[in-house]
């Protein structure tokens, strides 16, 4: 079966800066010492039930004073089909955010940009040069992509405030908007995802479990897309494996292998895997 990953990261820490890395540097996880290391294409393997046709490299910090460089290191060391998320601060002054994007534009696997949110958003969105550099990214196509917290109502309601005042940029949320575990702490997470689901342009990557629970099992997995795919459907939703933080919790073939056996219908199955994330990412 074929399949796009639509969310990877591959790190030279030779040559990169990646200062979240660090042990000293949040997030402060225990384990942190498994993914401070090297990380290159030919650790994305996978059995030969699988193929690969794709994949999306997240900027992952390897110099976000000159961000541009993660983009020439990956072309670099990818040999497929590629496209790239660049990092790119939304507050910048509308001029030098112009330069940066231009200078994206030069390189032939950048699709988008990335600023993560998280505690962040209102004060990112609020902020004066947001909408301006928004707006930019829209009129030359490229794709936003950021996280926030499902649960954080504040966060959820300023985003579909965004959401609103760009409606011609599509934009991409990464790791489900961290889902709740379990069933039971999932109803304010379910009832701002219906409510983001109504925002047009907006996209959901399916993918970050181990960031909420090191131990999820495949019932948490299929559960939550269940609801994903009952509120922004079949077409806005893709899979992705956050590589290498996967490693966590499962090796990458095995998580793979986990979203081929989810009890979806074939049709549905590629479009989560494949099809969405071909058309979105334009392979």
């Amino acid at each position: 079966m074929k399949f796009i990953d639509p969310h990877i990261h591959l790190f030279d820490r030779d040559k990169g800066d990646y200062q979240w890395l660090r042990a000293d540097n949040a997030p402060y996880w225990p384990d942190k010492s498994i993914i401070d290391r090297n990380f290159k294409e030919d650790d994305l393997t996978v059995d030969n039930q699988m193929q690969q046709s794709g994949l999306v490299h997240i900027e992952a910090g390897f110099d976000n004073v000159k961000p541009w460089l993660e983009i020439e290191w990956v072309e670099q060391q990818v040999t497929g089909p590629l496209r790239t998320i660049g990092f790119a601060d939304l507050t910048l002054a509308p001029d030098e955010f112009k330069q940066l994007i231009e200078r994206y534009q030069k390189y032939e696997s950048t699709i988008g940009v990335r600023h993560i949110f998280d505690d962040d958003a209102v004060a990112i969105v609020e902020h004066a040069n947001t909408l301006t550099n928004l707006k930019r990214l829209a009129a030359v196509d490229l794709i936003f992509e950021t996280q926030i917290d499902g649960n954080d109502d504040a966060a959820v309601n300023t985003f579909i405030k965004l959401c609103s005042v760009v409606p011609n940029l599509v934009i991409i949320l990464s790791h489900c908007g961290f889902a709740p575990y379990t069933i039971s702490t999932q109803t304010r997470w379910q009832n701002n995802v219906k409510r983001l689901s109504q925002c047009p342009t907006l996209f959901i990557k399916a993918s970050g479990w181990e960031m909420v629970n090191r131990d999820y099992d495949e019932k948490y997995i299929e559960r939550t897309l269940k609801y994903l795919l009952s509120t922004f459907g079949e077409d806005r939703v893709v899979l992705a494996s956050n590589f290498p933080l996967t490693l966590f919790s499962q090796r990458y073939d095995s998580l793979w292998q986990k979203y081929r056996e989810l009890p979806f219908d074939h049709y549905v199955l590629e479009k989560l895997m494949h099809g969405n994330a071909l058309v979105l990412y334009q392979f």
